[in-house]
């Protein structure tokens, strides 16, 4: 197509894979032989990593923590809101854990929180944007005041934007540093039962790729982390989803090893998808969820 041709882009390929994509190019304009068309760098040293995770008390945010532990990492600093939770976290990990309650979805907290690294932790080279709500209401029954929802974009999407320009300076710095972003499955196949997540998620895939191109030149990798369902406290307890240990310990095993962008089970096979097989599982999902829908006047 004639709109591909300036870009370097070459026509829809069919992956043995996957689905038919275009494919992103490299700076050598080379494609890779991924099915999501991004690179493969080489391998993270997960051992002199010192990784920032907010939201890190609990449930993915924590899991991720201990992934980075395993691997060899010795130091970890988490945020979130409530100190019991951080402290639980610390205690369970003694000497290895440092927390600051600190809430992303603050403009200023999170200018604290670069200040807070940079005066007592210099070291930490690794920012993962994990802080995040989840509303679950379709547009027809969400009479909430516009508050909520403009907190579920501050905390979802504007946060990890900001953190991202705060914190590239001093990653900059460091020998090696990642940026890496969680987004969920629900950036590529639309959440009706909790429109505005989903639509932050999406948001925050396509400033991660934008991003990643930005530095590509750098020391700086830029990875996204795509989850599916978790068994955690996003959006309320619940005990459905994927293990949170499994999940965890797969995406990770896969960002060490130098890939990009990694998803698990259904949140992998949505992010290769192509857009027709997306719909379909939107439709599905919303049937399933009983999804409710406006009546005609």
């Amino acid at each position: 197509p004639f709109w591909l041709k300036p870009f370097g882009f070459k026509p829809l390929q069919t992956s043995s894979v996957g689905p038919s994509c275009v494919r992103e190019q490299d700076m050598a304009g080379e494609a890779s032989s991924s099915p999501d068309g991004l690179p493969k760098l080489d391998a993270f040293d997960m051992a002199s990593a010192v990784p920032l995770v907010t939201g890190g008390g609990s449930g993915i945010g924590l899991g991720l923590v201990e992934e980075f532990f395993k691997m060899g990492a010795l130091k970890a600093l988490i945020t979130g809101r409530r100190e019991e939770v951080l402290k639980a976290a610390a205690d369970k990990y003694p000497g290895k854990i440092h927390y600051l309650v600190n809430d992303a979805g603050k403009e200023q907290d999170r200018v604290a929180l670069l200040k807070w690294v940079e005066s007592e932790h210099p070291d930490c080279n690794v920012l993962v944007n994990n802080a995040g709500i989840q509303r679950r209401v379709s547009p027809c029954e969400d009479e909430a005041p516009w508050s909520e929802r403009a907190a579920e974009i501050e905390i979802n999407f504007a946060a990890p934007v900001h953190l991202c320009a705060l914190f590239t300076p001093h990653l900059l710095k460091q020998k090696q540093a990642m940026l890496a972003n969680v987004t969920s499955g629900l950036a590529f196949i639309p959440f009706t039962a909790g429109p505005v997540y989903g639509a932050t998620k999406a948001a925050l895939h396509s400033y991660t790729m934008s991003l990643r191109f930005s530095l590509q030149p750098t020391n700086v990798r830029v990875v996204e982390i795509v989850p599916p369902a978790v068994k955690s406290n996003l959006g309320g307890s619940h005990n459905f989803g994927e293990d949170c240990g499994e999940f965890c310990a797969a995406v990770m095993a896969r960002v060490a090893a130098g890939e990009l962008e990694v998803g698990f089970n259904f949140s992998e096979k949505g992010r290769l998808s192509d857009r027709l097989t997306n719909q379909q599982a939107m439709l599905g999902l919303s049937k399933q969820m009983n999804v409710k829908t406006y009546v005609p006047a």
